[in-house]
């Protein structure tokens, strides 16, 4: 076992390092490393002139067994946008060996990290686990993403994967602000009752961490909200009287996106943030 408690009996199929550090009056990358089947964009440009790169994976898709690491470094007082190039495809696990990515985020103090996964997409019979875990410094603040779909399977069958969990936990110093933890396995769960899918195909979630945030600033966004109109469910949370997560369940990721993007907008426009658009063809965020 590694210093992260990662065990190393399993050789990388894709790695990613990066380092940002305060430049002045700037954030620069002090340290972009990928190996494998992990790529990382050039910057890409924007109004604020904040560092924002694309991870990629080249394979276009997760195979059975792979093992994909990441470890991300924002120092004191910086800003960094990162998000995945393409949903995350995990192919299918014939001879029930898991696919495994780990990610391993450090904040630094009045640092900012917005951090955009895409969707995971299982094709059948796929095992899945990914682990989250961030730490963040005093006055850091965090936009994360993530979400996971009904699946893909040549006969259009959802939910014919075998077991995805995906697990978030975020800590301010060592103190546990949350332990998210999705588990699904439509072996055994019935993915359309109540508490699972309930009928939809289409799983988003949005978590912000702020000090700033209080139930009144949560119920803001609440407000504005509820003035979209939208086919899609959804719920906001306050957590630990300093973050707020946004869960929202639709049959059309389109439709899950718009409402994550009124949310963000919203959030980094109180930051006074410039709309950014990510940028990734007809399915492009403009947050």
């Amino acid at each position: 076992m590694d210093q992260k408690g990662l065990s190393t009996r399993r050789p990388l199929a894709g790695e990613i390092r990066m380092h940002f550090i305060s430049y002045g009056e700037r954030t620069i990358a002090y340290e972009l490393y990928r190996h494998g089947n992990s790529r990382i964009s050039a910057n890409l440009p924007n109004d604020e002139g904040v560092p924002y790169y694309f991870l990629i994976a080249t394979g276009g898709g997760y195979v059975e067994g792979e093992h994909y690491l990441q470890n991300i470094i924002l120092d004191d007082n910086t800003h960094a946008i990162l998000t995945t190039q393409t949903p995350n495809y995990i192919y299918k696990c014939e001879h029930n060996q898991t696919t495994l990515q780990q990610c391993f985020l450090e904040v630094g103090e009045n640092a900012l990290c917005e951090y955009y996964f895409d969707e995971t997409i299982p094709y059948q019979h796929a095992l899945f686990h990914q682990l989250s875990e961030i730490s963040l410094k005093d006055h850091a603040k965090l936009i994360l993403t993530d979400g996971l779909t009904a699946g893909y399977e040549e006969n259009d069958e959802p939910f014919s994967y075998d077991r995805i969990a995906i697990k978030t936990r975020i800590y301010r110093h060592k103190r546990l602000l949350l332990n998210d933890f999705l588990l699904v396995d439509p072996r055994f769960d019935e993915m359309k009752s109540l508490g699972y899918f309930e009928g939809y195909t289409n799983f988003n979630s949005v978590t912000i961490i702020d000090e700033d945030l209080d139930a009144t600033k949560v119920e803001s966004y609440r407000h504005i909200l509820d003035e979209l109109s939208s086919s899609s469910r959804y719920g906001l949370s306050l957590i630990e009287s300093e973050g707020m997560v946004l869960r929202v369940l639709g049959l059309s990721g389109d439709e899950n996106h718009r409402v994550m993007e009124v949310f963000i907008r919203a959030y980094r426009s109180s930051l006074n943030l410039t709309p950014l658009n990510l940028r990734k063809g007809p399915h492009s965020m403009n947050i």
